[in-house]
């Protein structure tokens, strides 16, 4: 009798703890963990069992197909967006090929129960890409139909992920004799910076702002990657959570596409940097331009719109740029860091 449970990959990462988290004080739900790494102690307790494994292992998934019955799928097993750069064809094995192996393991779940199975995936705006910074500034805020010209490896790993997880959901083995029937129910959203007050960072491309929060808070020398006016769209990491679980559970009859913006705001570099002196006047920031980095920044869009997500599943963050600093990431870090 196969165990009925929810499966969160990458459940170790930033996101992970956060979702963990939610999902045991929301649901009375058995949580199967896979990650490389053993669970932190204050998620560890919170799951029903943690397996440490790489979705790449075959014999892993049968396992996992095998002994449990899931009807939620969390995948969020990732190479990031710097590390990817320097191993390209690792992170298309791991961001591709592992999702391939996921989406097939929902495919035999949803099969055998005769119901789709709900596939979460985290996708990013670094499926959008721009010629240059004209481009970018006349482009202006961007929906999801638009720009999808990923300059990064991660962006292309992520939009052609995107694309498989539609054409699993709605055109899997179309031409085979049996009737087309869906085994997933795929939802995704391309995720803004995420700034979380809970984890370091650990060197994403949009960890600039993140980084000069932590440093401040540590009252460490910050010396910012990119340029005074680069933007980009960020969120927290409790609204990214609760953005995760608001479309996990919206009706499949309100849900228009498959892909979905979320953001929360868009400051420049130099405007964030201000703002943490707000809160930390002795904080000593600077800026040493990484020119590649800066690139990478560059071809992504400046903002992102959201109101699709608003209009299907009534997305609205918690959190501004100034109650993000005052209500969550200043009293946690000053926690933290015991300043």
């Amino acid at each position: 009798m196969r165990k009925s449970a929810i499966l969160i990959t990458g459940a170790n990462g930033e996101m992970g703890h956060g979702l963990i988290t939610a999902l045991h004080k929301k649901n009375n739900v058995n949580i199967v963990a896979l990650d490389l790494n053993p669970l932190d102690d204050s998620i560890s307790v919170l799951v029903h069992e943690e397996l440490i494994g790489n979705i790449l292992d075959q014999g892993l998934i049968e396992q996992l197909n095998g002994e449990y019955e899931f009807d939620t799928i969390y995948h969020l097993a990732a190479l990031l967006s710097t590390r990817a750069e320097f191993s390209p064809r690792a992170a298309h094995d791991v961001n591709v090929g592992g999702t391939l192996n996921l989406l097939n393991l929902a495919i035999e779940q949803g099969r055998s129960q005769g119901n789709p199975v709900k596939f979460f995936f985290p996708s990013s705006i670094a499926v959008y890409g721009f010629s240059g910074l004209d481009e970018k500034n006349d482009a202006g805020t961007i929906k999801e139909d638009s720009y999808r010209n990923p300059t990064t490896m991660y962006g292309c790993n992520k939009l052609y992920c995107e694309h498989l997880g539609n054409y699993y959901t709605n055109n899997y083995q179309r031409l085979g004799a049996e009737k087309h029937q869906r085994y997933i129910d795929f939802r995704s959203i391309r995720f803004p910076g995420i700034i979380s007050s809970k984890t370091i960072p650990t060197g994403g491309t949009s960890d600039y702002i993140p980084e000069m929060l932590h440093a401040a808070a540590k009252g460490e020398v910050y010396n910012c990657f990119v340029r005074e006016d680069t933007q980009i769209p960020f969120i927290t990491m409790p609204d990214a959570i609760c953005a995760i679980t608001t479309l996990m559970d919206a009706l499949e009859a309100n849900i228009s596409c498959t892909v979905y913006n979320i953001r929360s705001f868009a400051p420049t570099a130099e405007e964030f940097r201000q703002k943490v002196l707000e809160h930390f006047p002795n904080a000593e920031i600077g800026y040493s331009i990484t020119e590649k980095r800066q690139q990478m920044v560059d071809s992504w869009p400046a903002d992102t719109d959201d109101s699709m997500a608003k209009k299907d599943w009534n997305w609205k963050p918690v959190h501004d740029l100034d109650s993000g600093m005052k209500d969550y990431l200043v009293p946690d870090l000053q926690q933290m860091y015991h300043n």
